[in-house]
């Protein structure tokens, strides 16, 4: 297994970066682990509140963060909690995830 570069913070701010251009989804910033142009943002939650896990991961390295409890704007296609994975229309990948740690405090 590779050595992570990137902190939660970074990741963080990478998230950050891809929510606030919303709904645009080109890919437009670099993975802050690894610096491919590879980075993919998913919701999963309950369509009808807006609110929804996000999966945010990079295909180059497959490494990224899981966040809860974030609002998906309403542009924004989101699959439904209730929906058999099988049947989701975004599949992510088994990506390793980044914690945050006592110095991203």
């Amino acid at each position: 297994m590779q050595a992570l570069k990137a902190s939660w913070g970074d990741w963080m701010a990478a998230f950050q970066q891809r929510y606030d251009r919303l709904p645009r989804t080109a890919p437009d910033a670099r993975c802050p682990n690894c610096g491919a142009r590879e980075l993919n943002l998913t919701f999963c939650g309950l369509p009808a509140d807006r609110v929804g896990y996000a999966s945010f991961w990079c295909d180059g390295c497959l490494t990224g963060i899981h966040l809860s409890r974030c609002a998906v704007p309403d542009d924004v296609p989101m699959d439904s909690v209730h929906t058999p994975v099988e049947q989701r229309t975004a599949h992510t990948p088994n990506y390793v995830l980044v914690w945050p740690t006592d110095e991203d405090e």
